[in-house]
Formats: C-alpha cells, sequence, structure tokens
C-alpha cells in the first residue's frame, strides 16, 4: 500500500515590492520635520493675523462712535480664536491690558453689544445705549437667566414701556434698571416670587417647543404676581398653529 504523501510545508510569504514608480514613504523624521515646519508657519500666520485685528481695533477706536460693531467683530475673533496664546499673554483679558488698545470695560461692552444685538439695532441705539439697553435687558431676564435667553431678548423689537429705546436717554435707560432693580428686591421678598419665576421658565420651554423658538416668559410684580411673554410674529404664527388656530 502506498505511503501517503506529506503535504509540502507552506512556504513563508514573500513581500511584495512596489510597483515601479510608486514613491515610498518619507522616513519619519522627514514626516515629523514637515509636521514642525507647517506648525510654526501656522504660528507665524496667526501671530501675523493678531496683530492685523489689534492695529485695525487700535485705528477704529478714534472712529467708536460709528466702527463699534466691527470693533466688536475683531474683538470676538481675538478671543474666540485664543489669539491670545500666539502674543504670549495666558488670557484675552491680559492680552487687551497688556497692549493698551482698549480698557477691559470698553473692550466686553463690545463684545456684549457684537454678540447680543443685530447690527442694525446696535447701529440704531448707537454704542452707550446699546450696553445700557442690554444691562436693563440682563436685569429684568432675572437672575437666573442664561445669557443666550438675553440674547433672546435682545432679538426682539428694542422698546420699553412702549416706547422705542432708540427715544430714550442713556440716563433714562439706567432709571428704568434701577426701578427694575428696586422692584425685584421688593418681590424677592415675596415666597411666590420663586415659583412665578420658575413658571416662566417651564412656560418659555413648552412654548419653543411648539415651535415659537424666540418665545421669551419673564415674570414680573405690580401689586401681584404676571408673566409676559414677547413673541416675533413668525413665532406668534408658528405658536397659533399649533395650538390649532
Amino acid at each position: 500500500m502506498p505511503k501517503p504523501q506529506r503535504p509540502s510545508p507552506v512556504s513563508p510569504v514573500s513581500l511584495v515590492r512596489p510597483a515601479a514608480g510608486t514613491p515610498r514613504p518619507a522616513p519619519t523624521g522627514q514626516v515629523l520635520a514637515r509636521i514642525a515646519a507647517e506648525a510654526v508657519a501656522a504660528g507665524k500666520e496667526r501671530v501675523r493675523r493678531a496683530e492685523e485685528l489689534l492695529a485695525s481695533i487700535a485705528d477704529r477706536k478714534t472712529r467708536i462712535g460709528q466702527e463699534f460693531y466691527e470693533m466688536g467683530r475683531e474683538l470676538a475673533e481675538l478671543c474666540d480664536g485664543k489669539y491670545n496664546i500666539n502674543l504670549g499673554y495666558r488670557t484675552f483679558a491680559a492680552m487687551i491690558e497688556g497692549r493698551k488698545v482698549l480698557s477691559r470695560a470698553v473692550a466686553w461692552n463690545l463684545l456684549a453689544i457684537y454678540r447680543s444685538l443685530p447690527r442694525r439695532t446696535a447701529n440704531q441705539l448707537g454704542p452707550q445705549r446699546s450696553v445700557e439697553w442690554l444691562r436693563l435687558l440682563r436685569v429684568e431676564a432675572g437672575d437666573d437667566a442664561t445669557d443666550e435667553e438675553v440674547r433672546t431678548a435682545a432679538r426682539q423689537p428694542a422698546v420699553v414701556q412702549g416706547r422705542p429705546v432708540a427715544e430714550l436717554s442713556s440716563a433714562e435707560l439706567r432709571e428704568l434698571r434701577r426701578r427694575t432693580q428696586e422692584r425685584q428686591a421688593l418681590a424677592r421678598q415675596d415666597p411666590a416670587a420663586a415659583q412665578a419665576h420658575k413658571l416662566a421658565r417651564a412656560l418659555a420651554q413648552q412654548l419653543r417647543r411648539r415651535g415659537a423658538e424666540d418665545a421669551l416668559v419673564t415674570a414680573r410684580y405690580a401689586r401681584a404676581w404676571r408673566l409676559r411673554i414677547d413673541l416675533a410674529l413668525p413665532a406668534a404664527l408658528a405658536l397659533s398653529k399649533a395650538l390649532g388656530g
């Protein structure tokens, strides 16, 4: 009886040679060097852009009454992009103070205007009234209001107590804010205050879920607690449809 044939040993897998003309991968050292060079170039570009923005802001400062909104846009780019790191400053505030472009207070005000107010509203009000309008909105929104809630209020028509904000002076807006703070201080002594503000926040969330995305609900005290709902026309129409109107 013939012996069974033994299986031939498996030959080792041969390495496939790259086809002729195929570029060989660069050595690791060259790859790291290229990455480092690109990082250095990107860092230099960021330094150039930061200096460009700072120079533009300094130049616009002499025309701040007309160009405050663009100054806020450039400050936002510097802040959000963390360009202070490229210029050797630990924080954005340290960079602003270190370069003596603007005071910290002015820089924060311009940033708040740019981030909160539509350009058209800001241009109608001017820098100082825009700041006072935002401060009043912040107080009216209450201590627990988020920045987004204040921005939502700022996107509504700039009207207070039936009067366009553009017709009010900065001093009048400050007085309105003072009175609002006094009312809120008295209201906080009322046990129903927490419940009223909680209900206002819950109602705003419910309205937004029903399509009124810019709904703003505020709790106010005037002899009794009342909730005020502010809706832009598109949001009011969406809410009316959602309610079957």
